[in-house]
């Protein structure tokens, strides 16, 4: 009877000091914030117009890959999310001629933020972020050819409007995501030399007007993805078209790019779980 009553004593003790420690903090997958990865590859068609190079059009295959991240921000309705995007792009053009070869490079960085809303509160399938961001987009337009000005350069920096649209559908036993990306320059900055003006005029000196306020007016862009996301074991396969314009006009110079290509990438959502 001692011995029991012994070890009920040291049962109630232990009992009560657990009891009495402080919980510790709540930290579950739930309250995560997953990391959102996309690569992808673009296989496609481009049209460059280019007046400073050349009068007439250039048509041909373009191919390009990037990456998407993104991830929500820790606000007390969660409705906030921050992206971050890099796109390299390359063009072999010809002239409709097809004795004149002309190569286009570009490279596109993005960083937006968006704000994340239903709505329709019938419908929570659908789902529509909308918000602002910053990008940069450079790259030229080369023909060997010319002998005095052979490439054309562009450098845009300035702000951008931005959107999504997702819609969850089922298909069988498969829940697939169709998505909806438009991205819109708006305001900003670009680079435009003088109609007959050599880059090495601009090198001796001459910048007077090369760099241009730009609006939908005088640089307007538009960048339109259209994808349908098959998820596949852990990961998402997405599928979809792009459609691209650049549009400038400054300086007499006239200046159009216009691409359709087909994406195919891999979406993935990454936790970074610690100790804590």
């Amino acid at each position: 009877m001692k011995r029991l009553t012994v070890i009920c004593a040291l049962l109630i003790v232990c009992i009560g000091s657990v009891s009495g420690q402080p919980a510790a903090p709540h930290d579950s997958v739930a309250d995560a914030w997953p990391l959102t990865s996309v690569y992808y590859l673009e296989a496609g068609g481009e049209r460059a117009f280019n007046t400073y190079l050349s009068p007439l059009r250039q048509t041909g295959p373009t191919f390009a890959l990037g990456g998407e991240w993104g991830r929500g921000c820790s606000t007390p309705r969660r409705c906030l999310s921050m992206f971050f995007s890099a796109r390299y792009r390359m063009g072999f053009l010809e002239n409709p001629a097809r004795n004149a070869s002309v190569t286009d490079l570009c490279l596109s960085l993005g960083w937006n933020m968006q704000r994340t809303f239903t709505p329709f509160s019938g419908v929570p399938e659908l789902n529509v972020s909308a918000g602002a961001g910053a990008a940069v987009d450079g790259g030229l337009l080369y023909l060997p050819g010319n002998s005095n000005n052979p490439v054309a350069a562009r450098l845009y920096a300035g702000l951008t409007l931005n959107g999504t649209a997702t819609y969850s559908i089922r298909a069988g036993r498969t829940r697939l995501r169709l998505i909806d990306q438009v991205s819109l320059p708006s305001a900003g900055v670009f680079f435009s030399p003088h109609y007959g003006q050599s880059y090495y005029e601009i090198y001796l000196g001459e910048h007077d007007g090369l760099a241009r306020f730009g609006w939908w007016g005088n640089h307007f862009c538009i960048d339109n993805l259209v994808a349908v996301e098959i998820p596949v074991c852990s990961t998402r396969i997405r599928a979809g078209y792009r459609f691209q314009v650049l549009n400038s006009r400054a300086h007499g110079i006239d200046s159009r790019i216009t691409t359709h290509s087909f994406v195919l990438g891999i979406a993935t959502d990454w936790l970074n779980i610690t100790r804590r």
